[in-house]
C-alpha cells in the first residue's frame, strides 16, 4: 500500500513500516509497529492506525486465547499494545518513525486472556 500524507515523503510504501521501532515525541521507546489498521473509504484503502508493542504482535500471530493462562507481570506486559492514529504519526524519515505525541498521551490498550 502506498500513501501520500503532509509532511512525509512523497510516496511511502507503509508495510515498510511493520517491524520499525517507533518513539514518543520526548524519543522514549513506545516499540515496534506490528500491525497497520486501513479503512476502505471508496476506492481507495486508508491506514488510520498502527498498534504497536508485543501485544500487538501477539495478537497478529497468534490468538492469545489459546496461550497458556498468565499471571502478574508477564500477562500484562504480553497483553499491552498502543493504538497509535496516523495523524499522529510522523514519517519524514521512515526508517525512523516517531509520534507526535507523549506515550502517556497514547491510547493503551490491553486485551483480557
Amino acid at each position: 500500500m502506498v500513501v501520500n500524507a503532509a509532511d512525509s515523503p512523497s510516496e511511502l510504501h507503509v508495510e515498510a513500516l511493520l517491524g520499525r521501532v517507533l518513539h514518543d515525541a520526548d524519543g522514549r521507546k513506545i516499540g515496534r509497529i506490528e500491525e497497520l489498521v486501513a479503512e476502505q473509504r471508496g476506492t481507495e484503502w486508508i491506514v488510520v492506525e498502527l498498534h504497536v508493542g508485543i501485544g500487538a504482535l501477539l495478537e497478529r500471530v497468534v490468538e492469545l486465547s489459546t496461550l497458556l493462562p498468565m499471571t502478574g507481570a508477564l500477562r500484562q506486559k504480553l497483553t499491552v499494545r498502543y493504538r497509535v492514529p496516523w495523524q499522529q504519526l510522523d514519517v519524514r524519515d521512515p526508517d525512523h518513525p516517531r509520534v507526535l505525541v507523549r506515550l502517556g498521551d497514547l491510547k493503551r490498550v490491553m486485551r483480557a486472556i
